[in-house]
């Protein structure tokens, strides 16, 4: 459950890591006055006209403006090598890295004095509402209950299709009496009072933008849900659209189910109320099952259960290549990607990396080759490496317009056939002796990272907001079964254009103070912040990046950074919202990461992250004298869960029961998360409070003709892999809001799941993956081993001891030879490996051993966990 967006980013710059060598470029000499004939080459500094004023950049050779404050970009300071594109800004320059750079707005609050908006950047002249024509209200679909309140919001757009960000927002209004205005009705955002129950859903809020009008559609439930009854609508999370033909099923706490119902066209179902603690469950094929721990009498009886659509049943997305790039003789690279839904709720690992490229180029007389995630963009002169298209995958959701071969649009999002989401890209150039050239040996991914983030000076963000897509059922591959996303003939083209009134750069420099750093197997040993805007109806979109390492000294703080004044700052860059994103909430994530599954095989992937929502907006600070300051703590990692995946009881947990074995050491109102992933990444999601985590939930059966996905698929009946996650959720987002616990979020009140990602303000996750073993000596079978000596296993996804917090140990086990009686072994050595001495008086030809995982009382695990070689013992 790592932010895929973080991960996404570090996974294209360490890939670009190891291609770096010596290069150089050449530019004229800045400031100069034109009829000052002056030469712009230089060994030196002081070969340059004033070396208070210039430096020589030794990589070009060339005298470059220099500045050690923000006065030495002025005219006053710099007099006859004054800075013309400083003078014409009304920001006027800063100084960026010991360089004069043209400052950028990132609020419209920056230019209020001059009486302009921010719009890409810059001050100016706020754009004409007689320019839109066309706009969106998002959500544009909405069940729930009367009484409730409902936001919207509203995107709109010029007749070339572009993005337009108008000061003074919407009018809006109610079309009818199911729906009442709630304060002035204007702005980019409103809301309204569902306040009558409604047949079916009706136009009910509209919104108008210069000539512009656009509506959403509402369906208002009744208040009133009966005595022993329970109400649920579930929807798709992604369009609001009700979900007919679910099966929604109450059980009980042994999870025997005590009602069962099929919600209805407009996604509701009404069935009998558990009378006592249990779950209230709900299946449909095509999205992921959801299970709610519920408290039977004390819990509610009103629910509101957003399901989100299997993600790799169907892809799509965009197409396209980095357009006016930079020329110069450095290396030119960068990542592209589309927003995604929040940075809560994980998408799909294959869905967001798509197909990565192996590269194969010449670089120096030498073959190299490279591993690429789809969305790269990386030419390097000098070689024959030179990847120029890239493509990002989305999730279905809204769309506009019909989908070739679907009539209408509300078919093609009932089909999951369409999608809208931001085109997003990051890409510049990177001086190609800005790094050493890797050569091999251990590489500190981490280090590595951290000293690639400050090269962001030089790279600009691109966006477009609108991109529509349609999804294409995804075909299996012939030899695995796995997604193949290959064929792309149905991606919308979309280019990134680098030009300068196009991109945007990443002109927002600052430190942001990382609380003290949580513990996993020792403390994590590093903190990633991403910076991003969260656009209505599109999600986030990424802006800038920021990489600390936590490695010298390992303890609760990242290391000093150079430039910065102490440890625990971590030093960020990010482009401001633009082209079309201007007054989209600023968020941070800060999430910190341990790498101890990379070194040990029975550790699982542990991240812990905190959301900051407060930022109205960027600073420039590149010092830290004043850092970003995070509300804290992180939450603990959520480990000690356990699952029971056979329905009679066993390992210290009853039937298909999921708890966890000591209590979590997380906040009162934080809830807990379950994640079941099959082959085919299809899902079930199961959620109860912390303060049920000792007694946990037990699963029910699935209904009949639905499969039990917490089976992988294969054809062994295997365990599929688990993933944990923590979240504190708070009513405004933000940590000074009131805590929201399980029955909160599932109450159909207006704060509903659907909501989550930005309700949430932490999580963490661990991610248990599944329990495996497989031989490491002898590498193969048939070969011969002498009595007494030791064989070697590895184990994944599963803890080797005989301790409190260990599942159990290894049992090896013979078929044929003689004197082979059952070996246990506990000891774990570096990745998960473990050691078995052979009997001293086993012997024979074809002797089959079966490495076996058994759970702390011998009981070999169910499904069983094994793995075989046959071997001549002598």
């Amino acid at each position: 459950m790592n932010p895929p967006l973080r991960l996404a980013l570090c996974a294209v710059l360490l890939s670009f890591s190891s291609l770096w060598t010596a290069c150089g470029d050449a530019g004229p000499l800045p400031g100069a006055p034109d009829d000052t004939p002056l030469s712009d080459a230089c060994q030196v500094d002081q070969d340059c006209p004033d070396p208070g004023l210039f430096f020589c950049d030794t990589v070009t050779s060339t005298c470059k403006a220099a500045c050690k404050t923000q006065e030495d970009c002025t005219a006053a300071k710099r007099g006859q090598y004054r800075l013309a594109e400083c003078d014409g800004s009304a920001l006027g320059c800063r100084c960026d890295s010991n360089r004069c750079v043209v400052a950028q707005c990132s609020a419209d609050a920056e230019c209020a004095a001059a009486g302009q908006v921010c719009r890409n950047g810059g001050c100016g002249p706020a754009p004409e509402a007689s320019a839109v024509t066309a706009c969106r209200v998002t959500p544009d679909f909405v069940v729930a209950r009367a009484g409730t309140l409902a936001r919207f919001s509203v995107l709109a757009m010029d007749a070339a299709g572009r993005a337009v960000v108008v000061p003074s927002g919407a009018a809006w209004t109610a079309l009818d009496e199911s729906v009442a205005v709630e304060g002035g009705g204007t702005g980019v955002e409103s809301a309204f009072v569902l306040s009558a129950a409604t047949e079916g859903a009706r136009e009910s809020v509209r919104a108008q933008v210069g000539g512009a009008t656009c509506t959403a559609r509402v369906s208002v439930l009744g208040a009133a849900v009966a005595p022993g009854r329970l109400r649920a609508v579930v929807k798709d999370e992604l369009t609001g659209r009700p979900i007919a033909g679910a099966e929604v099923v109450v059980a009980d706490a042994a999870g025997v189910v005590t009602a069962t119902a099929t919600t209805d066209a407009s996604g509701v179902v009404t069935l009998a109320a558990p009378a006592e603690a249990g779950s209230v469950s709900v299946f449909h094929e095509d999205f992921g099952y959801l299970t709610v721990a519920h408290e039977g009498a004390a819990g509610p009886r009103d629910l509101a259960l957003p399901l989100r659509r299997n993600p790799t049943d169907r892809y799509g997305g965009y197409k396209g290549t980095f357009r006016n790039m930079p020329a110069s003789a450095d290396m030119h690279t960068g990542l592209a990607g589309l927003s995604a839904p929040d940075a809560v709720t994980d998408v799909s690992a294959s869905l967001l990396a798509g197909p990565v490229r192996e590269v194969a180029f010449t670089m120096g007389g030498q073959a190299r080759e490279a591993t690429l995630p789809a969305g790269a963009y990386v030419v390097l002169p000098g070689s024959t490496l030179a990847v120029t298209d890239v493509s990002a995958q989305g999730l279905a959701g809204v769309c506009g317009a019909a989908p070739e071969g679907l009539e209408s649009a509300e078919e093609a999002m009932a089909a999951g056939a369409c999608g809208t989401r931001t085109a997003w890209a990051l890409g510049g150039d990177i001086p190609l002796n800005a790094l050493p050239l890797l050569s091999g040996g251990t590489m500190d991914v981490g280090q590595l990272l951290a000293r690639t983030i400050p090269l962001l000076r030089t790279f600009s963000s691109s966006v477009v907001r609108d991109v529509e897509f349609r999804l294409k059922e995804t075909p299996p591959e012939p030899d695995t079964g796995a997604p193949d996303f290959r064929d792309q003939a149905h991606f919308v083209t979309v280019d990134h254009d680098f030009k300068e009134d196009q991109r945007m750069g990443l002109g927002f420099q600052f430190a942001v103070r990382v609380p003290a750093l949580p513990s996993y197997r020792g403390y994590m040993d590093s903190a990633a912040v991403m910076g991003a805007v969260r656009v209505p109806g599109r999600g986030l979109v990424p802006l800038g990046l920021g990489m600390g390492v936590n490695t010298n000294p390992a303890d609760h703080n990242t290391d000093t950074q150079a430039g910065l004044p102490g440890p625990g700052l971590v030093s960020v860059r990010m482009a401001p919202a633009h082209h079309g994103l201007e007054g989209s909430p600023y968020e941070l994530m800060i999430t910190a990461a341990s790498s101890a599954a990379s070194s040990d095989g029975t550790a699982g992937a542990a991240s812990s992250a905190l959301i900051h929502r407060t930022l109205q907006k960027l600073p420039f600070d590149p010092k830290g004298n004043t850092p970003v300051l995070v509300g804290g703590p992180f939450l603990p990692v959520p480990e000690g869960a356990r699952y029971n995946y056979n329905r009679v009881a066993g390992g210290g947990l009853e039937g298909r029961q999921l708890r966890f074995l000591g209590a979590p050491e997380l906040p009162a109102a934080t809830v807990l998360r379950a994640v079941f992933t099959n082959r085919p990444e299809r899902r079930w999601e199961v959620l109860m409070d912390v303060a049920r985590a000792g007694t946990g939930v037990r699963l029910p059966l699935p209904p009949e003709g639905f499969e039990d996905r917490t089976y992988y698929g294969d054809t062994v009946g295997s365990r599929s892999p688990m993933g944990v996650q923590a979240l504190e959720v708070r009513r405004t987002g933000t940590s000074a809001g009131a805590a929201v616990n399980l029955h909160g979020l599932v109450e159909a009140d207006g704060v509903d799941l659907e909501h989550l990602g930005e309700l949430a303000v932490a999580w963490s996750a661990l991610e248990y993956g599944r329990p495996l073993v497989t031989w490491l000596e002898p590498v193969e079978d048939g070969q011969s081993v002498a009595k007494g000596s030791k064989v070697k296993v590895r184990v994944l996804g599963f803890r080797v001891g005989s301790g409190i917090a260990d599942e159990g140990y290894v049992r090896l086990t013979f078929a044929g030879g003689t004197g082979c009686e059952p070996v246990d072994g506990y000891v774990v050595e570096g990745r998960g490996e473990v050691e078995l001495q052979l009997p001293a008086a086993c012997t024979g030809a074809g002797v089959q051993l079966n490495a076996t995982l058994v759970d702390t009382e011998g009981a070999a695990l169910s499904p069983p966990v094994t793995s075989q070689r046959t071997l001549t013992i002598h």
